[in-house]
């Protein structure tokens, strides 16, 4: 965490208006990166999974903590996927 006890992040919107994907880190020594998956509109991620008349779960987000490694593998594969669907920087 900073100074002030929040851990800085970043949100992107998906093209659905759906989901917020959250990258949150904290700062070396420590040193940690979170990716998440929140519901944009509120409603649970279970909610959105399930099918019409089921129960779903309550929950609103799915978070996992990456190591350094993790961190690379994941740009690595969001630039790969970036370059194949976009096509690459110039």
């Amino acid at each position: 965490m900073t100074g002030d006890g929040v851990m800085p992040k970043e949100t992107i919107n998906d093209q659905s208006g759906m989901y917020d994907v959250q990258v949150g880190w904290q700062p070396s020594p420590t040193g940690s990166v979170q990716l998440g998956v929140e519901s944009h509109d509120g409603r649970s991620i279970a909610e959105h999974l399930t099918g019409e008349n089921e129960t779903p779960a309550n929950f609103t987000g799915l978070w996992g903590s990456l190591d350094r490694d993790g961190v690379n593998r994941l740009i690595r594969t969001l630039r790969r996927a970036r370059d194949s669907a976009y096509g690459a920087d110039a």
